[in-house]
């Protein structure tokens, strides 16, 4: 009998941001207990931080550079090969719920494409379900926060659920006055049972309630939180105390011997905050709205993390509901559940938040389990990357191996621990500062980053002694043989590609 899959994605959250991968503040009970039933991977990253380029890695099996959609507000070209069309060909239904994120929300109209607010104003959108990148129906939700509610199914039923709810995200409208002096943290006054994280789980329950046992399917359910801005609904925004969230890993003067853009990038911040852009974007600005955290209070930035708490643990109760909805359907042993998100968040370590260029582990770090038929409970795996997961699923469930530039880790998901790879490639292709490309190799003892349209800048970091990432070694002429035998490889493996990937055809 075909297995089910359930593939469970978030946006922005760090690897050490649930109870199973050792955060002792957090709530995360379901999210737990998935891990407890499986495996749970404590090295396992994405080769690109930012948000398109990730998802569409993990769903092709291919880096940005093969696969086309290098930088936000490129297109996904429609004939790249995914997983979903893996699971499409074997028989199975598919469908996915929440925020996709394959086309530019900002695509003009004449482009029809479904991801973007533009195309839910054309009367094609009115009926339209779907098929959508190999999915044979969908329930699309567009941005985050205040932006979620211009276009998608999402935005459509709230406006009919409840005329005017959506002016309940804006930040003039929150539970209490902001305070603080960052502008994207505030209690949102949107009920929790109007919220989009609750909307996608009620779709998701829903689609599972009409799936026959006897109906493989594949179901890809994606929450736009934690990423910023920090709102989170009541109960959750109350759920923690800032006085008790973590102090930020940081060191002072570290940035001083990193690349500059870490520090100048201030200058455009400052301009027009994350929410302001949101509302009217303007010109392109480089993506992640990269930020020092020198104009933030240590009290601003603990909000900023127990708001980003609060997100998660809604998240959790959201997937548990999920997973209950399919032991109720009695179909949760023939299914295997993956619980993943597309990149990380900074969070205020090296005096940084949201993110940017700089492959910092906080950023190419994710959370991954699986659990399910074949998967060993308790197992622990070692370094992998989203690149691995379309061939893992091939080979899992014995769906036809179409190539990939992943390698796959189901020998290892019925071992007790297990590791695939030896070192892993990073890229990031920006929108705006072209010299900030750059491409990293990262080993179990070393990480390397090289821009190649800056030799000036440079990042390498000894793992075994500074796994924080804190004292940049590349300029240390102690540690230039190191450097020189990495980059070689780095160059010789992963060679630089800097003008790969589609037209850009929207700001983001």
């Amino acid at each position: 009998m075909k297995k089910n899959v359930i593939l469970i994605m978030t946006d922005q959250q760090r690897a050490d941001s649930l109870g199973c991968t050792g955060n002792g503040i957090v709530k995360t009970p379901n999210i737990d207990a998935l891990a407890r039933r499986g495996a749970v991977f404590t090295k396992h990253f994405t080769p690109h931080q930012i948000c398109s380029p990730s998802r569409s890695t993990l769903f092709s099996g291919k880096y940005a550079r093969s696969h086309g959609l290098t930088r936000n507000g490129v297109a996904l070209p429609q004939d790249v090969p995914l997983i979903s069309h893996d699971f499409k060909a074997a028989g199975y239904t598919t469908h996915g719920v929440g925020k996709f994120h394959f086309q530019p929300i900002l695509a003009p109209k004449e482009h029809q494409m479904p991801d973007s607010n533009a195309f839910w104003q054309l009367p094609e959108s009115q009926e339209w379900r779907g098929p959508f990148y190999g999915f044979d129906t969908v329930d699309v939700l567009i941005g985050e926060s205040v932006s979620a509610t211009e276009g998608g199914h999402y935005a459509r039923w709230l406006a009919s659920k409840a005329p005017g709810a959506a002016a309940l995200y804006q930040p003039e409208n929150a539970l209490e006055p902001q305070t603080g002096d960052i502008d994207e943290a505030w209690k949102s006054a949107i009920p929790d049972e109007l919220h989009y994280n609750s909307w996608i789980t009620d779709q998701a329950c829903a689609f599972l309630k009409d799936q026959a046992a006897s109906e493989p399917f594949f179901l890809f359910v994606s929450f736009p939180d934690p990423h910023h801005p920090f709102s989170p609904p009541a109960p959750w925004c109350d759920m923690y105390d800032p006085a008790d969230m973590p102090t930020p890993a940081r060191m002072p003067g570290e940035l001083a011997a990193m690349p500059s853009y870490l520090s100048d990038g201030d200058k455009d911040e400052k301009s027009k905050s994350y929410v302001d852009f949101l509302r009217d974007p303007g010109p392109p600005r480089e993506q992640g709205f990269l930020q020092t955290t020198s104009q933030f209070s240590d009290d601003s930035i603990r909000q900023a993390i127990a708001f980003t708490y609060g997100m998660i643990s809604m998240i959790d109760a959201c997937v548990g509901r999920i997973v209950q909805q399919a032991e109720q359907q009695g179909i949760l042993d023939d299914t295997i559940v993956i619980f993943t998100s597309d990149h990380g968040e900074l969070l205020g370590d090296h005096g940084l938040i949201r993110k940017g260029p700089s492959p910092y582990k906080a950023l190419l770090q994710v959370p991954m389990i699986m659990a399910g038929p074949g998967i060993e409970p308790g197992n622990r795996i070692g370094t992998t990357s989203h690149l691995d997961v379309r061939a893992t699923l091939q080979e899992h469930l014995k769906l036809n191996h179409c190539s990939t530039e992943g390698q796959s880790f189901a020998r290892i998901l019925e071992q007790p621990d297990g590791s695939v790879r030896q070192e892993f490639f990073a890229e990031y292709h920006p929108r705006t500062r072209m010299e900030t490309y750059n491409q990293t190799m990262i080993t179990e003892d070393w990480r390397v980053t090289i821009y190649p349209e800056n030799p000036d800048w440079g990042e390498m970091f000894d793992l075994r002694n500074d796994p924080g990432e804190h004292v940049n070694l590349y300029f240390d002429d102690a540690y230039r043989p190191v450097r020189d035998r990495l980059t070689e490889t780095l160059a010789q493996r992963f060679p630089p590609a800097a003008d790969a990937g589609g037209v850009s055809i929207a700001t983001y």
